[in-house]
């Protein structure tokens, strides 16, 4: 079972969700009677589709923060030779 679909945020699904609806809306018993489930399974693997896709571009997104935030912290934790040099105290 899938929450109502809402087809401007499934652009690629758009052809298969059509589909389903117009088999639900053919007969109302379409849906029960099992004669709707090859649409249903195309919706389904095309959002899982979908999700999959976007959970490789979010894994990208978030290791680039990762990193970015590994950095700020390490610089955080090991000041830089300048850093120390510019702020130690010699005896001259």
């Amino acid at each position: 079972m899938h929450p109502q679909l809402i087809i401007h945020k499934h652009e690629g699904c758009e052809g298969v969700i059509e589909a389903l609806d117009q088999c639900h809306k053919a007969n109302s018993f379409n849906k029960f009677l099992g004669f709707c489930n090859d649409a249903k399974r195309e919706v389904d693997q095309c959002l899982k589709e979908e999700f999959l896709a976007q959970r490789a571009e979010n894994r990208g997104k978030n290791a680039e923060k990762r990193a970015k935030m590994k950095k700020v912290w390490q610089d955080i934790d090991e000041p830089s030779p300048e850093f120390i040099a510019k702020h130690t105290k010699t005896d001259e």
